[in-house]
């Protein structure tokens, strides 16, 4: 539990604290996440707080603290003072599109969008509403470093890169050529992603296809390190 918190606590920011740095009020933070202007809460911690006294009475509540993603606060400064909440979301969206498009990797991308080399226009809306909806829930505020549009698109490539290379090498001792190969994909995946809560990790992307053969190939000295 105390390894969960002070994870929690040393890469995110409280309801509070983001508040007080961009100069906003709570209601004005729930305005912002309700029109879709500052992603949800990544985390919420909940504790049970227990008073007792020599008087033979006692007194519990239960506090609960809302944590963010660090990247909200500059997301706050830029949009905190606009009236247009579309606006925001096609900026978001045309950034999300060219990322992708212009990914060298983008073959790996939400698997047959690219099968016929060309894009499916309504396809790729599909997957822009989907990825925005995780975004607004605080989803990328997780499992990425700076939850950016560029950030989505290069972790979305790593994984499918990494699945694939674990598809092919898991149930195998890996070869020099194979263990660069690795490295490699362990460096792209570590440029965008986060570590995940401890409790999080092994079933997090990291956990499954990162971790895993790394550490079944002994090279746990490049597991990423809380």
């Amino acid at each position: 539990m105390e390894d969960n918190f002070n994870y929690i606590n040393e890469n995110y920011i409280t309801e509070d604290h983001l508040c007080n740095i961009t100069g906003i009020t709570k209601d004005e933070l729930v305005v912002l996440i309700q029109n879709h202007l500052v992603p949800e809460a990544s985390y919420i911690i909940s504790r049970n707080i227990k008073i007792t006294s020599p008087l033979n009475d006692e007194f519990q509540s239960e506090i609960t603290e809302k944590y963010f993603s660090k990247s909200c606060i500059s997301l706050i400064q830029k949009n905190k003072n606009l009236n247009d909440p579309q606006k925001y979301k096609a900026e978001f969206k045309e950034k999300f599109l060219q990322n992708l498009m212009a990914h060298s990797d983008k073959s790996f991308a939400y698997n047959d969008i690219f099968k016929n080399d060309f894009s499916n226009q309504e396809k790729l809306n599909e997957i822009f509403e989907s990825e925005w909806t995780a975004y607004c829930n605080g989803i990328y505020g997780i499992c990425t470093l700076h939850s950016t549009e560029e950030d989505i698109i290069k972790k979305e490539i790593a994984v499918k890169k990494l699945i694939q290379f674990n598809e092919i090498f898991s149930q195998k001792t890996l070869a020099a050529s194979e263990i660069k190969e690795l490295t490699k994909l362990n460096e792209e995946f570590n440029e965008v992603a986060e570590r995940f809560a401890p409790y999080q990790r092994k079933a997090s992307s990291r956990g499954k296809y990162l971790d895993c053969i790394l550490e079944k190939n002994n090279l746990e000295h490049l597991v990423k390190k809380y």
